[in-house]
């Protein structure tokens, strides 16, 4: 599928990650440490592509990475830093300082990962540019809105990702639960809350690589309890000893006609276009009983490891792991070409 990449080694390659004490004890720790699966499996990509790979972690802050950059410069950065020593826009800060050193990196620009980061105005960018979203509001002060969207509804904090803030209990169609459950999550993460329609249906993923689309992939929730709403919730993701995360499975390529899928790769090319988005990008989906499709996030700057989404889709597209890490890599070098630096 698509351009081969070229054929580049004996590259200095940074890899840039937070630093494991720099997580421990945030909220969301599981998927802040899971970034060092991607670490290892990203390291052992280049060293089979002929590269020298270096780790370089924040655990003492930015300034010691930068200073690193600035007195040995890589030739390319692999930007994992997710929070930046645990604020959820500090990924956006330090694609910015790369792009100040002039150093090529993987990553999606920072305005568009600083947009993306923000549930509620990507929402409002993607209902503008014409991309079929939940209806939504918002609590800035863990109180409801005057206005709400129709029930059922799913709350969210607004500012996180990897689905902190995301539980079993999250879908209600109770107002006084949903008041419950808002002010929760607004006094534990100290931000607002997003309030959608919950939407029942099918859900898929569709992801891109530098403008190649990979096979969509379905979430198969069909061993979840009857009386269990059908989502991908923080345990279903981070926590192996639950059985949410042991019942919650992917089907890649998705079981779905050849035109279901090219509509939902369609507009998922229009979500990114509407945010910005280039680079390597996830972006979720539901499909009502209707047949309507509904984007609920964009996900720059996905989840890397080995063993995730994004890495499925390589696979059934005949990349291999190998071969993602081969191709993100070339397009960052070519694109140091292209802009001088």
């Amino acid at each position: 599928m698509g351009r081969e990449p070229a054929r580049w080694s004996g590259l200095d390659i940074a890899i840039l990650h937070d630093g494991k004490a720099a997580m421990l004890g945030h909220e969301g720790e599981e998927a802040h440490l899971d970034v060092f699966a991607t670490v290892e499996g990203v390291e052992r990509a280049l060293l089979q592509l002929g590269h020298h790979p270096r780790r370089v972690g924040l655990e003492n802050g930015a300034r010691g990475a930068l200073r690193q950059f600035i007195e040995k410069p890589p030739d390319v950065v692999f930007h994992f830093a997710e929070t930046a020593g645990g604020e959820t826009a500090g990924e956006g800060w330090v694609a910015a300082a790369l792009n100040l050193l002039g150093l090529p990196h993987t990553s999606a620009s920072p305005e568009a990962l600083l947009l993306c980061r923000d549930k509620f105005k990507a929402k409002l960018v993607l209902r503008e540019g014409g991309v079929p979203v939940s209806e939504h509001a918002i609590s800035n002060d863990g109180l409801l809105p005057s206005a709400l969207p129709q029930s059922p509804w799913i709350a969210k904090p607004t500012l996180e990702d990897g689905s902190i803030g995301i539980g079993a209990d999250a879908v209600t169609s109770e107002r006084e639960r949903l008041a419950t459950r808002v002010r929760l999550l607004y006094d534990t993460f100290r931000q607002p809350v997003i309030i959608e329609s919950y939407i029942e249906g099918r859900e898929f993923y569709a992801a891109t690589v530098h403008g190649e689309p990979l096979p969509v992939s379905e979430v198969d929730f069909s061993g979840f309890p009857e009386d269990a709403p059908r989502i991908v919730g923080y345990e279903a993701k981070w926590r192996p000893d639950s059985a949410y995360y042991r019942h919650t499975n992917t089907v890649c390529p998705a079981r779905i006609a050849p035109e279901i899928a090219e509509r939902i790769q369609e507009t998922s090319r229009t979500a990114m276009e509407a945010l910005g988005v280039q680079g390597y990008c996830r972006v979720d989906f539901r499909m009502d009983g209707a047949g309507r499709l509904f984007v609920l996030e964009v996900n720059p700057n996905p989840d890397f490891a080995p063993d995730a989404g994004l890495a499925r889709m390589a696979e059934a597209a005949g990349w291999g792991y190998t071969g993602l890490v081969d191709r993100i890599l070339d397009h960052a070098l070519r694109a140091r070409r292209t802009t001088g630096t």
